[in-house]
């Protein structure tokens, strides 16, 4: 397991390393500490690059995974480097399950907007999945650092569908997953709505991601 801290105080990144210290009692869990806060998506392209496994769960830290969700991951088999691999279920208020055993390209991924089911079901904004790790990093690098990463999960996954990736929903697969008053998301509301429906245009019309839109990301126009 690695933890990448995003910039914690020193008395944070203590507690952090005490917490560890109790569960982890056979050393399983590397700790990095950054100084600089570089915001969720270049910490969690961190977490990934910093791995040694061909294949990663990536989990934000207020998530939990089901020991029933690595289960259903684990014996899949004729994994593609291609395809991100989803839950079907971000419980309790996110159910994908009318997306499972889907396996959901770009073309799909218009479809599904266009007819409401994923506006409905907010898979496009759900990050804690399986990857490839090579791949991953490969596909998040090249957006490099954004003034906001607002919904940064929609901003990677709109440029994986673009790129000819897929994301597959895993029947049976869940974890926890936390919404409270002080989230990322709750404190950046109409930044998040405004990318998150730009997003969403672009894709119905099958406009794929172009430099153009990496641009207006690093101005902040979107």
């Amino acid at each position: 397991m690695v933890i990448v801290d995003d910039g914690s105080n020193e008395v944070e990144f203590d507690e952090l390393n005490k917490q560890v210290s109790k569960i982890d009692k056979r050393g399983k869990v590397k700790i990095f500490r950054r100084e600089e806060n570089r915001g969720a998506m270049l910490t969690k392209l961190e977490c990934v690059e910093r791995s040694t496994s061909d294949w990663v769960l990536v989990l934000d830290c207020d998530n939990t995974a089901f020991k029933g969700y690595l289960n259903r991951l684990a014996p899949l088999k004729n994994r593609c480097d291609d395809t991100i691999y989803c839950a079907n279920w971000a419980f309790p208020y996110f159910p994908f399950h009318e997306l499972s055993g889907m396996s959901i390209d770009f073309q799909q991924a218009r479809d599904f907007l266009q007819n409401g089911i994923l506006k409905r079901k907010y898979l496009l904004n759900d990050g804690n999945y399986l990857v490839n790790r090579r791949r991953y990093s490969e596909i998040v690098s090249l957006i490099g650092r954004l003034p906001s990463d607002v919904v940064d999960v929609l901003v990677v996954n709109y440029l994986w569908l673009s790129k000819g990736g897929k994301l597959e929903v895993i029947p049976g697969a869940k974890y926890m997953h936390r919404v409270n008053s002080s989230s990322f998301w709750s404190q950046t509301a109409e930044a998040s709505k405004k990318r998150l429906l730009e997003i969403y245009a672009r894709l119905e019309g099958a406009v794929p991601w172009d430099e153009d839109f990496l641009q207006k990301l690093r101005s902040g126009l979107v």
